[in-house]
């Protein structure tokens, strides 16, 4: 097959890596893949591109890598809409420059214009169209409080959602419930497949299970500091414990975000002495941070967001850490309590994080290791990405054999 795969966030090893890695894995399947994105990382504020550059195409581990020079942007300003609009316009001149026809593009929620450009490059080169659902947009959008509902925008956005689910072959979904949104709008849920996020099982080959009992333990969190991120329960989890006089552990928050300073200052208004805010790794360095924990915790906000299901990167590099994890939220599926690698508890409890963390303390070291290989032998059978981009392959097997099938019942 030859595969466009267009995704404006997803760098080549950067911070989100979903479509490099299911691309990376195509390639080794045999498949040529191009792989669409941005050369502005919203993430670092770095640019890859020289300033006359329009694109460039390199190959990164037999990907072809077109980078998309984008409009920069911070935050969720009008600046980020002129980005959007500036992907979609790169990756449609980048496609008219390129004289040969892809089977397939491959086009993601968000943004939805960039799915919008996947499926318009496809009509034009007359190649199948997989919509990849990654977050529900513009029902996130509603549910984070950016936008309204009775809004011009929402209107206009739910317009192409709906046009991009009708226009789709397949569905890639990494939520597992969005089969249930799709339905609601009117379109055959058929058409929908989960295939979630998962771990690259090879990055964590040399991870060994937590051998030695020493204090304190260090409880770890690695992750964002967005509006759906809750860092303040794991803040004041940490003080109940430090009154009740309780020091064997500490705490060590990873990660970037608009938040962060206010988690920083949180801490310091509280006086939690023991815990430590450190800057993000690139993704590659996960495992190896990863190493340094004894307890792994994921935390987010009781929010309608998750009404779809919960399909967090970080939980499963969590797994395959092979660490004991904690996890804080209220979403229709939870890997930590379908794995048995650990605790969960209602969201925003500062009080129930507390006692998880107590009840992971008054465990034996051999329990506790016990906790991390279920989670690992569960993320190696479920989510390891090389069984993750086989499901992928076959579903878009499936979308080129219907564009044929139709294109057929034309002529």
């Amino acid at each position: 097959m030859n595969i466009w795969y267009l995704s404006a966030y997803d760098q080549p090893k950067g911070q989100s890596s979903r479509t490099y890695d299911i691309s990376r894995e195509l390639v080794r399947s045999g498949h040529q893949v191009t792989m669409f994105t941005n050369s502005y990382c919203h993430f670092t504020h770095v640019e890859l591109l020289e300033a006359k550059e329009k694109w460039r195409i390199e190959e990164i581990d037999g990907i072809r890598v077109v980078w998309l020079r984008t409009f920069h942007y911070s935050g969720n300003g009008w600046q980020r809409g002129v980005n959007m609009l500036s992907n979609i316009w790169r990756s449609i001149q980048v496609a008219i420059s390129f004289q040969e026809r892809p089977d397939v593009v491959i086009g993601p929620s968000v943004p939805l214009g960039t799915g919008w450009a996947a499926s318009a490059i496809a009509r034009m080169k007359d190649a199948a169209f997989v919509f990849e659902v990654r977050d529900i947009w513009p029902q996130a959008l509603v549910d984070l409080g950016m936008l309204a509902s009775d809004s011009l925008s929402y209107k206009i956005l739910r317009s192409v959602e709906k046009y991009l689910y009708g226009r789709a072959l397949r569905i890639s979904a990494v939520l597992p419930f969005t089969w249930k949104h799709v339905a609601d709008s009117g379109i055959d849920a058929d058409k929908v497949h989960w295939i979630p996020n998962g771990a690259d099982i090879e990055r964590f080959m040399d991870e060994p299970a937590i051998t030695d009992n020493v204090y304190p333990l260090i409880a770890m969190y690695v992750g964002g500091f967005s509006s759906t991120h809750d860092v303040s329960t794991i803040l004041r989890a940490a003080r109940i414990l430090q009154d009740k006089g309780i020091d064997s552990y500490r705490f060590i928050i990873v990660g970037s975000g608009r938040y962060r300073f206010a988690s920083e200052k949180e801490a310091e208004d509280l006086g939690v002495r023991n815990v430590e805010f450190r800057d993000p790794v690139p993704k590659s360095e996960i495992p190896r941070l990863q190493k340094q924990a004894d307890v792994l915790i994921a935390s987010v906000k009781n929010t309608p967001v998750y009404q779809f299901g919960i399909n967090s990167n970080k939980i499963y590099d969590y797994l395959a850490s092979a660490r004991p994890i904690i996890f804080s939220g209220n979403a229709p599926n939870d890997p930590v309590a379908e794995s048995g690698a650990g605790l969960s508890i209602p969201p925003e409890n500062p009080e129930a994080m507390a006692r998880a963390l107590q009840e992971l303390l008054e465990m034996n070291q051999a329990e506790r290791i016990e906790l991390g290989k279920r989670g690992r032998c569960y993320v190696e059978h479920e989510f390891d990405i090389k069984k993750l981009a086989g499901r992928m392959d076959k579903l878009l097997s499936q979308a080129i054999k219907e564009k044929e099938k139709m294109d057929g019942s034309r002529r």
